[in-house]
């Protein structure tokens, strides 16, 4: 059932976030890759007209946009430095609730520094200490200019996880990560806006402190990694949004009929009256098989 006429999807999807699915299911994705936009739509290119149509065709009401970075080094960019492609297009001429992903501090020390650089860095309190200092700094500026913009919901994009589990011991990430975390959800709450945390892999050790620390949702749910949405629901209970479950072998599995009416009924029932966002873990890359999504997406 489509959102009721009063409301545009904007309103439909931010209703769902904070008081639960009752009469449709909104769907997105963290990222959505140009060739599948060109593909779909039959387009040599995939600007924003052709990527609006190809979320009509698939029948999304949730646009994530990621943003650009210049080359700076080993220093953080100055948040003027920091665009997110048309921005003002999506907040403005769409109804389309608009998720800008901002990075964590987890994330902007393995992109400045590299993984072995940045994992003996680990070593150093001080120097962490500073790392998320200068991230929550710029954190600052981007959610205030996000904000002024017109974006409807934050994703702090922070990989902590591989799947068998975190790239840091619990302890180290507790102290120094998480409670940076809280301070960001914190201000992305206090200006208005949801605010999803994203990982991959199994971040499970963590996840109560993730939790606690104020997001309104958990975007990324991978089951293969030990992140199973229907234990996470019955742990966490009702009052987080849960967004992004479905993988690879789940589309090609509902290529069958009997397995799609199978995944139909379980999403309905993940959905029912909760607060829940359908998508995919990964988001659409070339290869997947989008005629089985879109009619998956239909069907719910």
């Amino acid at each position: 059932m489509p959102p009721q006429k009063e409301e545009n999807p904007r309103l439909a999807v931010r209703r769902v976030i904070y008081e639960g699915a009752h009469d449709y299911i909104p769907k997105g994705e963290l990222c959505i890759d140009d060739d599948i936009v060109c593909r779909a739509v039959q387009a040599k290119e995939a600007g924003f007209p052709e990527k609006c149509a190809f979320l009509q065709y698939l029948g999304l009401e949730i646009y994530t946009i990621s943003p650009c970075y210049p080359e700076r080094g080993k220093d953080l960019p100055a948040g003027r430095e920091i665009s997110w492609p048309e921005l003002n297009k999506w907040t403005g001429d769409t109804d389309l609730f608009i998720f800008a992903v901002v990075d964590g501090p987890f994330e902007w020390g393995m992109r400045l520094l590299g993984l072995a650089e940045f994992f003996s860095l680990l070593r150093s309190p001080l120097a962490v200490k500073d790392l998320t200092e200068q991230v929550e700094k710029l954190y600052a500026y981007l959610l205030a200019k996000l904000a002024a913009e017109g974006v409807n919901g934050i994703i702090l994009a922070d990989d902590i996880a591989h799947q068998q589990g975190l790239f840091a011991r619990p302890e180290l990430l507790e102290k120094s990560f998480l409670t940076s975390y809280a301070r960001q959800a914190e201000q992305a709450l206090k200006a208005g806006l949801p605010v999803f945390y994203h990982s991959d892999g199994n971040y499970s050790a963590v996840l109560d402190s993730i939790v606690k620390a104020g997001f309104t949702g958990l975007q990324c749910l991978e089951r293969a990694a030990g992140m199973d949405i229907k234990a996470l629901r019955e742990k966490l209970g009702e009052d987080i949004c849960l967004w992004g479950h479905l993988d690879a072998s789940d589309l090609e599995a509902a290529a069958e009929h009997e397995r799609m009416q199978d995944l139909i009924a379980e999403i309905r029932l993940l959905a029912r009256g909760r607060k829940f966002i359908l998508g995919t873990t990964s988001g659409l890359f070339s290869g997947m098989n989008i005629t089985v999504l879109k009619a998956l997406y239909a069907a719910v």
